[in-house]
């Protein structure tokens, strides 16, 4: 995958996560992936909102009571 040189390494949401570009890429897969990096890595990089983490942490302390195989409780 192409890599979006236009861009800090900073402010990349991935990081060392991504592959580096490759020879069999085709043309248009590398402009595509450019193009919704520059669109979205800045969008991506945002902290999520504390309600959202506060859903997310709730909801992990209901199913840690629930028993392997079950589904969970609502």
């Amino acid at each position: 995958m192409a890599t979006n040189d236009d861009k800090p390494d900073a402010g990349r949401a991935g990081g060392p996560a991504r592959s580096k570009s490759r020879s069999n890429d085709r043309p248009f897969d590398m402009w595509l992936h450019k193009q919704l990096h520059a669109m979205y890595d800045e969008i991506a990089s945002e902290p999520l909102p504390d309600d959202l983490l506060n859903l997310i942490d709730k909801d992990a302390a209901n199913s840690k009571g629930d028993a392997p195989g079950k589904p969970p409780k609502k």
